[in-house]
């Protein structure tokens, strides 16, 4: 297999943007403003009208509950499934 179907990462993306739906609005905005947008916690406090603090504590709450509504556990990593995985250790991906 020399390239990772398309598929899944369309739905891994599909289950994302679910997931980031069901934040509360403020967790999501600084999510978005940090993580998506690449702005630093004090713009995005600027931004927002807030605190840096507050901030910082509405991103990690919202990774936090991503990682809930994902089902990720923290061995778990982005990137090739398990069977993929698998296929690589017994020497079919080259």
């Amino acid at each position: 297999m020399a390239v990772l179907p398309e598929q899944s990462a369309r739905l891994d993306w599909a289950d994302v943007r679910v997931a980031v739906a069901k934040l509360p609005h403020k967790q999501r905005e600084a999510l978005l403003l940090v993580g998506a947008e690449g702005f630093s916690y004090d713009e995005t406090a600027w931004i927002c009208g807030v605190a840096i603090g507050t901030v910082k504590s509405r991103v990690n709450r919202a990774r936090r509950r991503l990682t809930e509504l994902l089902v990720l556990d923290d061995n778990d990593e982005f990137g090739p499934d398990r069977r993929l995985q698998a296929a690589c250790v017994s020497g079919l991906c080259a």
